[in-house]
């Protein structure tokens, strides 16, 4: 297997943690991810938070649409399970620069300025790849910060459909390559990667939670030549590590 195989903790872990809290990005780091990745919002106070939902409802003590709070609001909840609090992107970036890379997924509208600023406040822009469902925003990203890289998430991608994409990649007419995109487990086939690969694109694959055996179909999406895992469950990451060392 190639050194260039993406080993990436899911919103840290979702699995033994609470997702995109610093308990979860430690655990992924602990078992070797080489990036972790979470969803980045704007409070009202225009604070960039780390939550995947646009309410506080599922993860959280508190409720209602996060747009609406200041930070410090709703610094006043923590996570359902562990009290844990949401953390701020900054303090993500500051914490773990130097023992992890980041995979930023961009869950709103105009963040496209705001977040590669703020990575690049902290000299992380080659440790960060951006992604999102906005294709649109990913390539305005990527015309500002040549060298930045962009993981585009096709599954309920904007402006570039799944099947336009593997209609136009086969044939090498696509507008805008991106450096990656990720797709839903289920959604994988080998015709998706191929595409990929001959457009010299990068394919990921997120969403195991729910499988009985994700080594099973995991191992699987290796064997037709994926480039990388978004990992639930951190524990995973060391299993396949080892598979893949003995193959």
């Amino acid at each position: 297997m190639s050194s260039k195989f993406y080993y990436i903790g899911h919103r840290g872990t979702r699995i033994n943690s609470e997702e995109n809290t610093i308990n979860a990005f430690k655990r992924a780091i602990e078992v070797g991810a080489d990036y972790i990745e979470f969803d980045v919002r704007k409070t009202k106070d225009e604070n960039i938070i780390i939550i995947h939902d646009s309410t506080l409802d599922r993860t959280t003590t508190g409720s209602g649409l996060i747009k609406n709070y200041n930070y410090n609001e709703i610094m006043k909840y923590g996570t359902i399970k562990y009290n844990f609090k949401v953390p701020l992107l900054s303090q993500v970036l500051k914490d773990f620069k130097g023992k992890i890379k980041f995979m930023i997924e961009l869950k709103e509208y105009n963040l496209r300025n705001i977040v590669p600023n703020l990575v690049k406040k902290y000299d992380l822009l080659e440790d960060c790849i951006f992604s999102g469902r906005n294709l649109t925003d990913l390539e305005y990203i990527k015309s500002v910060y040549s060298n930045s890289r962009i993981c585009y998430n096709i599954t309920k991608g904007i402006e570039l459909r799944f099947n336009e994409f593997l209609k136009l990649g086969k044939l090498k007419k696509l507008k805008f390559k991106p450096d990656m995109i990720s797709l839903r487990s289920n959604l994988v086939n080998v015709e998706f990667i191929e595409t990929c690969h001959i457009n010299n694109v990068k394919c990921l694959v997120w969403d195991f939670i729910s499988y009985k055996n994700p080594i099973f179909n995991i191992k699987s999406l290796i064997n037709m030549k994926i480039d990388g895992i978004l990992f639930d469950d951190y524990r995973n990451i060391v299993k396949i590590r080892r598979w893949l060392n003995k193959a």
